[in-house]
């Protein structure tokens, strides 16, 4: 250990203290005697001595942050309390010369008796320079609570855009202190996103995506830290006007003679291939049937009226509160969930994964329509089947898991009412069919 020092044959700790806790020691090097000439025990003492010195300047450096930003909250107290927004004194010699008179002339007459409110006025203490990288640790952080009931896929999910939405504001802007963001570079971070629009053929729904999780995270880091920021105004009228865009359904005779042929699906992973059987008769998303746990209920095989119950558990939430439903297995979707038996295990809460290799392999072999289609196109082939026989409002907002326009009471439509439009709808030549993967 390089804090070790020999002198004579007794070992001695010896280190420098660091400089932001200096004030707590009257010398600027502590030395104390490791009480043996054995070097093997002198280690063992002094591994022991550092590890809980550091243990203690950790708590002091903490201690001397919490001083600073006491003060500096202090100060912007009283700021506000005498009609003034806090800034630094570098910022303040910057201001029109009447607003500096006017703050002078505030503090005046308590130079000698109010320092307190001296220092408020004329900006005695720097703002905290937090920049916009760092600032979202922050904020991970602090969400940390709310996110308890996601899967770590979904928390990944949760994250991944909001850190894109940091990392694109960087590219263009630079990691500027948050409290130093102006309109111009909000405005100038839009005009990078307008340009790529037009150049790369992305969307308005993309951009403004990044513009609402770069206000929301600012304007968490101006409450946590007490800033002086307008974030209201900085993103006032950014959004893009959004052309409306949607993945266009199968049609019934493409996903029966197409997707549902397994002689085209030859080479792609049996779960993936049962994702596909699955989604055709149920219109679940694949996050919700990737979810689902036999050992828990959510597949029953063995009641009068199979069905799957897809609902939130400790570790994995659903999109929506109306996500939560029960529904009746039939078809292509009975037929995938006897042959899964316990539910999907090797994409278990892996949407994501099952996602992008079902559309790789699709594409690939041209079994697409368009380059628009993709596996999430057989929840809206599913809703548009439904439509067609046109069940109750209340059943098809049941079945899909969308929101009810009028008051949910009770337990919605029984399994029995659900089932009756179901069959009307679904690939009732597929139910009692084997399993010919390999023929």
């Amino acid at each position: 250990m390089d804090y070790i020092l020999k002198r004579g044959k007794w070992f001695y700790y010896k280190r420098r203290v660091p400089v932001e806790i200096q004030k707590h020691y009257d010398k600027e090097v502590i030395q104390t005697s490791l009480k043996t000439d054995s070097e093997q025990l002198a280690k063992q003492r002094a591994t022991i001595f550092n590890s809980e010195l550091e243990k203690l300047w950790e708590s002091l450096a903490l201690d001397n942050e919490q001083e600073t930003s006491t003060k500096l909250s202090k100060a912007k107290h009283i700021a506000r309390i005498h009609g003034f927004s806090y800034s630094p004194a570098t910022h303040i010699a910057e201001s029109p010369i009447e607003e500096i008179i006017r703050r002078v002339n505030a503090v005046k007459d308590d130079i000698s008796s109010n320092s307190d409110k001296v220092g408020a006025i004329l900006g005695k203490h720097d703002e905290d320079k937090l920049s916009i990288s760092n600032s979202i640790d922050v904020f991970f952080d602090f969400q940390k609570p709310n996110l308890s009931n996601k899967s770590p896929q979904q928390i990944i999910r949760w994250k991944n855009p909001r850190k894109k939405a940091v990392l694109n504001f960087i590219q263009v802007i630079g990691d500027l202190p948050v409290n130093q963001i102006t309109r111009k570079d909000v405005l100038n971070f839009r005009s990078w996103w307008v340009d790529r629009i037009e150049n790369e053929g992305l969307t308005e729904n993309s951009a403004n995506k990044d513009f609402s999780y770069l206000r929301t995270l600012m304007g968490f880091i101006r409450d946590h830290f007490e800033l002086e920021m307008n974030v209201q105004a900085l993103f006032s009228r950014i959004q893009l006007k959004e052309t409306k865009s949607s993945r266009p359904p199968f049609s019934t005779d493409f996903i029966r003679n197409t997707l549902l042929n397994s002689v085209n699906l030859k080479g792609l992973h049996r779960e993936c291939q049962l994702m596909l059987y699955a989604m055709a008769d149920t219109g679940a998303r694949p996050s919700e049937l990737l979810g689902l746990d036999a050992e828990r209920g959510d597949i029953v095989l063995d009641a009068p009226i199979p069905y799957i119950f897809i609902r939130p558990d400790k570790k994995k939430a659903l999109k929506t509160a109306q996500s939560e439903r029960q529904i009746p297995l039939v078809g292509a979707a009975l037929f995938a969930f006897k042959e899964l038996e316990g539910g999907f295990e090797h994409y278990y809460q892996k949407a994501d994964t099952l996602s992008a290799n079902v559309n790789k392999f699709l594409n690939d072999r041209n079994l697409l329509p368009t380059s628009k289609h993709s596996l999430y196109s057989l929840r809206h082939s599913f809703e548009d089947r439904l439509t067609a026989v046109e069940p109750p409002e209340k059943v098809q907002s049941f079945l899909m898991g969308h929101k009810y326009r009028r008051e949910r009471y009770g337990d919605g439509p029984s399994l029995e009412q659900k089932k009756k439009w179901l069959d009307m709808i679904c690939f009732k030549e597929l139910e009692k069919a084997g399993w010919n993967e390999n023929k």
